[in-house]
This record gives structure tokens, C-alpha cells and sequence, in this order.
């Protein structure tokens, strides 16, 4: 029987539900079996590496790093979106009755994420706040660390999202400036934003197409496991990661998680695609429709 690895993101509790079913045993695979571990989160490269060079066959993947891969000759393919964030998740915080009260305040402040200098927030205040995005600088702090260091004023902003997001709103303490889906649904009308999606081995889906269906199926199972035991599957997560319960269940709210690739998903990516191309983060740009099987 064939064997297949999925890996998806470590400490995301959004992902970590996902496939909790899945990880478990719970939901059934059809000719193939299928085992789910995590791997370290952006600025990582390890889970696109993993999957570049064979050791695992699927994976969650962040859209712009599996862009800037695909074009550069990687043997994967896409084949759906995973989550989409829509207005919640996602944002930049500061302190509360501090000196950054507008996006605009932002221009020669230092600002911290879990990834360093973030393409997506760099292109949305330069075209949606009119802030001249050179003038930022930025730093790079795990993800469980930065609303701690914004309150101790170390930074001027952070980015926070998932259940970080959610004790940014609860902390009375900083303000959220504006959410990532805000500032895009204001340029481009898109009420969502394509965040994750499911790549695999080129070669592998090219022998065994197949696979496809029978995979996005079985993801969307395990979701929908998750649907009816987010509880449980919290109390699991906080046993491993720790983690407020009240986060946890909140942010799994947050993104819209259906495993397609629509019309409209299509021309989100490709819009995507320009803006990444536009701050530098991918060379070139190409169809979508090239990158990914549907």
C-alpha cells in the first residue's frame, strides 16, 4: 500500500484541528495510508524543503513561499487552497494611548512578526495607507513572544494572528490598526485573503492523479470532525503547545477552511501573485492555472 507523509505547521492550532482526525486514525484513508506530522513555522523553509526533496509527498503550505518555489522549478503543484482569512486574524497591533494612532503613524517604526519583514503588510501600507514602506524596519520573534514585547515597548508594532490575534483584542493593554483583510478588501473588493494552500509532489500526482480527490476528501473529513470536538482537540493542543482555551476556540473561527479552488479563489491567487511580484518577494509571475491541477 502506498505510504504518504503530510506535514503542516507547528503551533498553529487552526491547522493542528484540521488534520487532528487524521493524525488519529479516525478518518479512514482509501489505498494509500497517510501519516501527519508538524514542522517548524515560516521563516522556516523546512516544511517547502521537506517536500521539495521527497521526504514528505503533501503539505500545508503558506501561498507565497509555495509561489516563489513553484516558479523557481520546484517539482510541486497545487492542488487547492487550504484556509482563507477573511476580516479577523490577521493585524498589526499597538499599544493603546500610544503615539501610532492611523497606519500612516507607522512610517520609521520598527515593527515585529514571526517572519521579519512581512511582503504582505509591507505592500499594504504602502498602497492602501500611503506609507512609504522603506522607512520601516523589522524584526523577527516567535509568535507567543510578541505581544509581550510590544507591551514592554521593545517595538512599535507587531503583527499577530490566530489565537495571538485573539489576546491582542482581549488585552486591554494595545489596539489592533488595521487587519489584513480590511486594507485588501479596500483595494481589491476580495472579502478573503488565500493564506495556506495544499501543494504536493509533482511527480507523484502526475502518476497517481487520482490522488487529488482522494485527498482533499479526507481533508475534508477530518475538518469536519473537527467541527463536532473542537473542545477536545483544544484541551489536546494546550497538553502539547499550552495556550489559552478561550484563544484557541475563538480563533479557529477566524479563516474560511473548504479545500477548493473556485473561480474566485483563482483570481484572488493571481492577484496575490501581483502583489508579491510587486514587492520583490517572487522575479516573475505566471498563470495560475500552470501552478495549479484542478
Amino acid at each position: 500500500m502506498m505510504q504518504l507523509t503530510f506535514a503542516h505547521y507547528r503551533n498553529r492550532f487552526c491547522m493542528y484541528r484540521t488534520y487532528y482526525a487524521l493524525a488519529k486514525g479516525i478518518v479512514k484513508t482509501d489505498g494509500f495510508t497517510l501519516s501527519v506530522i508538524e514542522l517548524p513555522d515560516p521563516p522556516s523553509h523546512e516544511q517547502e524543503e521537506a517536500l521539495i526533496r521527497g521526504d514528505i509527498q503533501v503539505a500545508n503550505i503558506y501561498l507565497p513561499n509555495f509561489l516563489r518555489r513553484k516558479l523557481e522549478g520546484a517539482p510541486i503543484i497545487g492542488i487547492s487552497t487550504e484556509w482563507k482569512s477573511t476580516m479577523k486574524g490577521n493585524g498589526i497591533f499597538v499599544r493603546a494611548g500610544g503615539p501610532i494612532k492611523t497606519p500612516r503613524d507607522l512610517t520609521d517604526r520598527l515593527i515585529a512578526t514571526h517572519q521579519g519583514a512581512h511582503a504582505i503588510h509591507r505592500f499594504l501600507l504602502k498602497h492602501r495607507y500611503g506609507v512609504d514602506e522603506k522607512t520601516l524596519r523589522w524584526e523577527s520573534y516567535p509568535q507567543e513572544e510578541l505581544l509581550d514585547i510590544l507591551k514592554a515597548g521593545r517595538v512599535d508594532a507587531v503583527v499577530l494572528l490566530d489565537q495571538f490575534f485573539f489576546r491582542g483584542e482581549q488585552d486591554k493593554e494595545v489596539r489592533c490598526l488595521y487587519t489584513d483583510g480590511e486594507a485588501w478588501k479596500g483595494l481589491f473588493g476580495f472579502s478573503e485573503m488565500i493564506k495556506h494552500m495544499i501543494a504536493m509532489r509533482e511527480p507523484l500526482l502526475t502518476q497517481h492523479p487520482e490522488l487529488r480527490d482522494k485527498l482533499l476528501n479526507i481533508f475534508k473529513e477530518s475538518f469536519k470532525y473537527s467541527e463536532g470536538h473542537l473542545d477536545e482537540i483544544a484541551s489536546e493542543f494546550i497538553n502539547k503547545y499550552g495556550g489559552a482555551r478561550e484563544a484557541l476556540l475563538a480563533s479557529a473561527r477566524y479563516p474560511r477552511i473548504e479545500f477548493t479552488f473556485t473561480e474566485t479563489e483563482r483570481k484572488i491567487a493571481e492577484t496575490e501573485m501581483d502583489m508579491l511580484f510587486a514587492m520583490g518577494y517572487i522575479t516573475r509571475k505566471a498563470s495560475i492555472s500552470s501552478l495549479f491541477v484542478t
